[in-house]
């Protein structure tokens, strides 16, 4: 038996859903800079970044998890257009990731708050994506949890439970709603 497509599809965000996070995720991250040792507003910011990039450029949790700054470049399109690129290393080997127009600022804001913490130089081979120390951070899950509680989003329209996956997701959705071409976003996203 070939499952149906209803059953292997993830939960995604329609566009209103996507709306109401962007939003509110704002205020999530407000919410924990007041009072905080710092902390909290960090961590919250990192996953206010990460959930917008993630959600504008296809990648696998991962892949944005270990990309480092040395990965990522600035090229001008066949129309003229300038765009975040990234090489990427994911489970169908490496590939070049185009991002949608403007994630390049998602992109800047994680690179000036790390610019800030160091008071200085960004490491070029430094992760995107990192802790305070420069490492890796191992996962974000809890935290998109949290900001999926406080906008009231955890489960879609079936009950099904939104994961960081779910922005991958989105993202096609997104691209194919755009008509772009399917050849060219499977590559995109190494699928």
């Amino acid at each position: 038996d070939i499952p149906s497509l209803d059953k292997s599809r993830r939960a995604t965000f329609s566009l209103e859903e996507w709306r109401v996070l962007t939003r509110q995720m704002r205020k999530w991250v407000d919410e924990g800079s007041r009072g905080s040792t710092g902390h909290i507003a960090r961590d919250r910011y990192v996953v206010q970044q990460y959930v917008l990039i993630l959600a504008n450029c296809g990648a696998r949790v991962g892949e944005l998890r270990s990309l480092r700054w040395n990965e990522i470049q600035t090229t001008t399109l066949e129309n003229g257009t300038k765009r975040l690129v990234a090489s990427v290393k994911g489970k169908t080997g490496e590939r070049q990731m185009v991002f949608n127009e403007g994630t390049d600022e998602y992109v800047k804001r994680l690179y000036d708050m790390r610019k800030k913490e160091l008071s200085g130089d960004v490491p070029y081979d430094g992760f995107v994506v990192c802790n305070r120390d420069g490492s890796p951070i191992g996962s974000l899950k809890k935290g998109f949890a949290s900001v999926l509680q406080f906008c009231g989003l955890e489960l879609n329209s079936k009950g099904e439970r939104r994961t960081l996956y779910s922005l991958r997701h989105f993202y096609a959705t997104q691209r194919l709603s755009d008509e772009v071409s399917p050849y060219l976003l499977a590559s995109n996203m190494g699928t």
